[in-house]
């Protein structure tokens, strides 16, 4: 057994080495395809870290009417406190706070000063309304907010989780367009190994041949065409995890420094990374294996 394993990587290193060009074509296709899936990979998991990193921070805007608003600076009218009893009364609300008209453009003033001087320069004290802001326990859970929908001092309600699902929604299409490259990539790889392994068979029928005659079994005659498409995809599953390590540590973690630090989007961690790439590059292994057997069995009769 041993002499033949020792047998069937020699020439599969071989046959590496006699076709080098396609062998290069299928490393690199392989790889690129790989980096394709594990992007993807990577891109969902920062989709759902994301969404829990904003979950835990989203609130519900309930803006109020204009007597309100333009009358009352606590929340002592009748119309005000009623809907921040019933609120407040709901076991599914988490907080509840209220900003009269003044506190809310303070804190107007106080988010886009200094990004946005011309919008703040031109937006009057009086152009903002009082509101409630309401964290809820469940952000997806808005019945709390249903219950008060309809009352006449609510004139607007504005959930921050519809701005997370169109984020989220962004980042699934860059996710579902990176996993159809992928996919065309590995069917390229496919057909590079499908094709490779026919080049090879015929280009050692007549040693196939003669090891048949002398007794060999199919397995030990396929073994090394099945070994050369395996090794191919492990030299695109390398090239693949390098690739990815060194762009996540040189490009991506420096570029989304500032997003990862103002928590604006979730990092995609080396832990992340780790447990994706051995998954997706056995994956690649075991597909190679399984194309080579079937080109094989389906082309090469000795």
């Amino acid at each position: 057994i041993a002499m033949n394993w020792n047998f069937i990587f020699r020439e599969g290193f071989r046959g590496l080495g006699r076709n080098i060009t396609m062998t290069i074509a299928l490393v690199i296709t392989t790889a690129l395809s790989l980096v394709l899936v594990g992007a993807g990979i990577l891109i969902s998991q920062a989709t759902s870290d994301t969404k829990d990193l904003y979950l835990d921070r989203v609130e519900v805007m309930i803006e109020l009417d204009e007597e309100i608003s333009a009358n009352d600076k606590d929340c002592s009218s009748e119309a005000c406190k009623e809907v921040r009893d019933t609120l407040q009364a709901d076991s599914g609300v988490e907080q509840v706070t209220f900003r009269s008209r003044e506190q809310s453009y303070e804190r107007f003033v106080e988010l886009f000063q200094d990004s946005e001087p011309d919008l703040v320069r031109e937006t009057s004290p009086d152009a903002l309304p009082a509101a409630f802001h309401v964290r809820l326990k469940d952000p997806t859970d808005t019945a709390p907010i249903d219950a008060i929908a309809s009352d006449p001092a609510v004139s607007d309600i504005i959930d921050q989780q519809e701005e997370v699902r169109s984020a989220a929604g962004n980042l699934d299409a860059i996710r579902n367009a990176t996993f159809v490259l992928a996919a065309v990539m590995a069917l390229a790889a496919i057909m590079l190994i499908a094709n490779m392994v026919q080049i090879a068979a015929y280009q050692r029928q007549r040693e196939t041949a003669i090891m048949r005659i002398v007794g060999a079994s199919r397995w030990v005659t396929h073994a090394p065409f099945i070994m050369e498409a395996v090794l191919g995809a492990v030299g695109g599953v390398v090239l693949a995890g390098v690739g990815v390590i060194v762009g996540k540590n040189t490009v991506i973690d420096p570029a989304l420094k500032d997003l990862y630090h103002n928590q604006l989007l979730a990092p995609v961690t080396s832990g992340d990374v780790w447990t994706a790439l051995p998954i997706v590059g056995l994956v690649a292994i075991l597909c190679a294996a399984l194309t080579a057997q079937v080109t094989m069995r389906a082309y090469v009769r000795t």
